[in-house]
């Protein structure tokens, strides 16, 4: 499989990740303002429970079957059947033990209230989640774009109204809702499946391999997530959980525009060629540089303007939070790196390394974690950096295990870029302290951004020469408004 094709369907899924992304973060900027740090953060709590049991009813048996060579309509009404029946039974524990949960985790009464309907999305998830493995496995993800874009424009209107009309922690709970309920609509009516009664015991048994590695490697990287945001609030409080949340909204958000739709389209790539070692190594290469030429100057370009564009956003209630921002970005220097090694080793059919490369990383989280704790949470965001960088190593000798490709070889795929997004940022951050409040936020940050872009294409060329020819190239194509051009390149890429 080409990386030109591969890079077609990504980028119809980021367009419509880009959408969704543009019109939630307005919403959740507006109701940031509204509700403030410490609501925010007995929201983020909700995710512990919740997110938790969403790996086991739609994230792990998505990726299952969008894995599978040979797909049988058994194994998607095994899978719909058990992740409604997984979904049903913990709605029901979460609803009756609501207050015993709340009190575990310290958010109080009011997460105690909200906890019965903001685990409503579960039984929502189940029933989406073959239909959308089904889109995704046949790389319909311009029909899957589509539905999350349309799902999170019309949850966001309804954020935000429930916000306006006071209701403030539960305009959140409507918004999750909200999501849920379009997407799941949606993509039943695209993926025209409808679920049967057949499947045997050999349906469930095929996927169970696959999927008891993922429940495991997905639920210790959702420990990796939530273990810091338990510590934080036990620690530190509910304000400063909410200013971490906040932090890491915005490195997600970024992240599902430019590494989630990488991830959809070059793992099940990477299965399909999985037989050739070489094709895989290739593959997996150029997905790098390419990520990394995104990647890199969009979260160091936060980063430098973080200073700017948090309290313009959500307001000068949450100025504490752009140094966390600003550390959380430098996440994404790893991030086109690790997409790009995670569908590898996924793709190639091996979560049950990717289960104990999490084991270590929760290790890693529960020492530095701990350690930073008494440093406050600038500390603790450095903590999670330093962890994230230091799972660069299994991950590029798992990677050389499975394609050949080198440490040194992945490195130098996203190095180039990376040494132009430093330089830009620190050209953009150097402006953005000299200009101070000179002039007013949202002017001084649109030139920011416009002097950040130049740089970065000024200094492209220096470090990675191929990676610049390519952006010239689409660049070109896009000003002379030469789409089929466009589309001949990545479908021969």
């Amino acid at each position: 499989m080409r990386p030109g094709r591969l890079m077609g369907g990504a980028i119809w899924s980021a367009a419509g990740r880009f959408f969704e992304f543009a019109v939630g973060l307005a919403a959740v900027a507006l109701i940031a303002r509204w509700v403030g740090p410490a609501a925010y953060g007995v929201f983020a709590l909700s995710y512990v429970v919740v997110g938790l049991v969403e790996i086991l009813v739609s994230d792990g048996p998505g990726d299952a079957l969008a894995q599978r060579r040979e797909l049988r309509g058994g194994h998607c009404n095994a899978t719909l059947a058990g992740a409604l029946a997984a979904a049903l039974a913990a709605w029901a524990v979460i609803a009756v033990g609501a207050g015993g949960i709340a009190r575990w985790l310290g958010g109080g009464e009011a997460l105690a209230e909200i906890l019965p309907l903001r685990a409503a999305t579960l039984p929502l998830a189940a029933l989406a989640v073959v239909p959308a493995a089904l889109l995704l496995r046949e790389q319909r993800l311009k029909a899957l774009a589509g539905a999350g874009a349309t799902a999170g424009a019309l949850a966001s209107l309804v954020g935000i109204g429930a916000a306006w009309w006071g209701a403030g922690l539960w305009s959140l709970v409507a918004m999750e809702l909200a999501r849920h309920l379009v997407r799941t609509v949606l993509v039943l009516r695209l993926a025209r499946w409808r679920p049967g009664v057949r499947a045997s015991r050999r349906d469930a048994v095929d996927l169970l391999g696959y999927n008891a590695s993922t429940w495991g490697a997905f639920g210790l990287a959702y420990a990796n997530v939530q273990l810091p945001r338990l510590l934080i609030a036990s620690a530190l409080g509910t304000e400063a959980l909410g200013l971490y949340a906040l932090a890491e909204r915005v490195y997600d958000q970024v992240f599902s525009v430019l590494m989630a739709p990488m991830y959809q389209v070059l793992m099940p790539g990477i299965a399909r060629v999985q037989a050739d070692r070489e094709a895989a190594r290739q593959l997996a290469a150029s997905m790098m540089r390419v990520a990394a030429s995104v990647a890199s100057p969009l979260y160091l370009g936060l980063a430098a303007v973080a200073g700017l564009l948090v309290p313009l956003v959500f307001g000068q209630a949450w100025a504490a939070a752009v140094p966390i921002v600003q550390l959380m970005m430098l996440l994404g220097l790893r991030s086109s790196m690790s997409i790009v090694q995670l569908s590898v080793v996924r793709g190639m059919g091996r979560p049950n390394w990717h289960l104990g490369a999490n084991a270590v990383a929760l290790a890693l989280t529960v020492v530095l974690v701990n350690a930073a704790l008494p440093y406050g949470l600038l500390a603790v965001t450095a903590a999670i950096v330093v962890r994230s960088v230091l799972m660069w190593l299994p991950y590029a000798w798992f990677v050389r295990q499975l394609t050949g490709l080198t440490a040194w070889q992945q490195g130098r795929a996203v190095s180039g870029p990376a040494f132009a997004a430093l330089g830009m940022a620190a050209v953009t951050a150097g402006y953005v302290a000299w200009l101070g409040t000179s002039i007013p936020a949202a002017a001084a940050l649109a030139a920011a951004v416009l002097l950040g872009m130049t740089v970065y294409y000024s200094l492209l060329p220096l470090f990675a020469p191929d990676a610049a020819a390519f952006a010239r190239s689409v660049i070109g194509m896009l000003v002379r408004r030469d789409v089929d051009s466009v589309r001949r390149l990545f479908a021969s890429g």
